[in-house]
């Protein structure tokens, strides 16, 4: 057995595998690459380490793929053929791994929540029941699985900043963008590798419309970001958000193409950050070329595959704007598809916006908005941060004003506004705000409500 550096207990291994073991972590939640590498060294040297076992079952769903998920059952069969006694902490995670391979997250997230509640410095149950929490819309209770933690950890505790930067991301979709702020600069003040937490700030600044400084916040790790994974890509699609508000079209297709979806991916990430940026790049009347080629050349082998529905959303963007429309009844079908676990109410969202992002680019815009309209507060369930979904918030305002209804479309401007400002704190940003949205007429080259969109305050 091994013990780590907040005193939980390892078994399969010793002390010089669970060092290597945190290690491995440290790279994972810093979103270095390759850390499929390091925890497939860990089990080369220490074979029957239980939860470095459980550590690559985690990351071969990281991937987003319901047919990813399969990977799971050889990590399953290597953990039972182990003559090691399992601790009830690491029996634990097996169930949540047996949980994931059968694709059902929501009793994962149970399983995690668990653990938390006996070990709440267990820093992978609490990662990993973030970043799916997230993909469920349950902001709330991202910020509830931090709180109820949060008096066991310190300074004094290793990977405190790991904890902060989580809970900061949290605080920062309730609106709570102060207590956000302080705890992501704390954090990256720990740890200036940690992207996550360079991440939450980005979206603290956006919400407040902080765009020179969000600017500022990430050109300044123009040479760090190529070090880390994927993810990336994410922030520069946040660094784009902040020139596109400000009107730097050239800037923006110049991070596009060279750092956002530079080449066909089925990333789940990948496609979101593609797919929504092309969109508003469109809603502003902006030419986006054969880019959307691109995008479909990376989701037509993966749509409908994707364990997180926002992603599919996307999905049907990409099929339509790349005039692959019969693929959209495909899509269609496969969200029905019986044979993968789908929940309900998500599923009947998907299905929903999914119809109505067709009906829209089809120019039925009467049929997008009846089908966007009533379930417009509700789409956050399907995940998504407040600055991701405004994407679909666009297309039922663009809805509303191809068909004229101008006092419709101000309403929905508004509740946009208000979705992002608190304005009981700063009444003065809400109320300039409201009143350029009263200005708003309809009608010619739609200058003044392109002007809205590109800026939400």
């Amino acid at each position: 057995m091994g013990t780590d550096s907040r005193g939980l207990i390892y078994t399969g291994t010793d002390d010089a595998g669970v060092k290597k073991f945190e290690a491995a972590l440290e790279w994972i939640f810093d979103y270095r690459p390759n850390a499929m590498e390091k925890i497939d060294s860990i089990l080369e040297t220490h074979p029957e380490f239980v939860m470095a076992h459980v550590l690559k079952g985690y990351s071969i769903a990281s991937e987003g793929r319901y047919s990813s998920l399969a990977g799971i059952s050889d990590v399953l069969a290597s953990i039972r053929s182990l003559v090691k006694q399992t601790n009830s902490r690491e029996q634990q995670h097996i169930s949540a791994l047996e949980a994931y391979q059968r694709g059902d997250i929501k009793a994962v997230l149970e399983v995690w929540a668990g653990i938390l509640n006996e070990w709440p410095l267990d820093l992978v149950a609490f990662r990993q029941s973030t970043g799916n929490l997230f993909w469920f819309g349950e902001r709330q209770r991202l910020v509830d699985t931090a709180a109820k933690i949060a008096p066991h950890w310190g300074e004094d505790i290793s990977g405190y900043g790991y904890f902060i930067g989580a809970f900061s991301f949290a605080l920062e979709e309730v609106g709570e963008y102060q207590l956000a702020e302080d705890y992501a600069l704390r954090a990256v003040e720990l740890n200036p590798a940690d992207v996550w937490v360079v991440h939450s700030l980005a979206h603290v600044l956006e919400m407040n419309a902080r765009t020179d400084e969000g600017i500022d916040w990430i050109e300044s790790r123009r040479e760090q970001l190529p070090t880390h994974n994927a993810f990336v890509g994410h922030l520069w699609w946040h660094l784009a958000l902040f020139h596109l508000e400000q009107g730097n079209i050239d800037e923006v297709f110049s991070l596009l193409d060279h750092h956002i979806y530079p080449e066909p991916s089925n990333f789940y990430l990948s496609v979101q950050n593609g797919a929504s940026l092309l969109k508003r790049l469109e809603f502003l009347g902006i030419d986006v070329g054969e880019r959307w080629q691109r995008l479909y050349e990376g989701v037509r082998d993966a749509y409908g595959d994707y364990i997180y529905l926002f992603t599919e959303l996307h999905s049907a963007m990409v099929l339509h704007r790349a005039g692959e429309k019969e693929a959209i009844s495909l899509l269609k079908g496969k969200l029905g598809n019986p044979n993968a676990l789908r929940y309900p109410t998500e599923n009947e969202l998907s299905q929903k916006l999914v119809t109505g992002i067709e009906a829209f680019e089809d120019g039925n815009f009467a049929q997008a908005a009846n089908l966007i309209t009533p379930i417009r507060y509700d789409m956050a369930k399907l995940g998504g941060s407040h600055a991701q979904q405004d994407i679909l918030h666009q297309y039922l305002i663009n809805a509303e004003a191809q068909q004229g209804h101008l006092e419709t479309t101000k309403g929905f401007l508004k509740e946009r506004v208000s979705r992002r400002t608190q304005w009981d704190l700063a009444p003065e940003i809400y109320l300039r705000k409201y009143a350029a949205i009263e200005r708003l007429t309809l009608g010619g080259d739609n200058q003044a409500l392109n002007q809205l969109l590109r800026r939400v305050l």
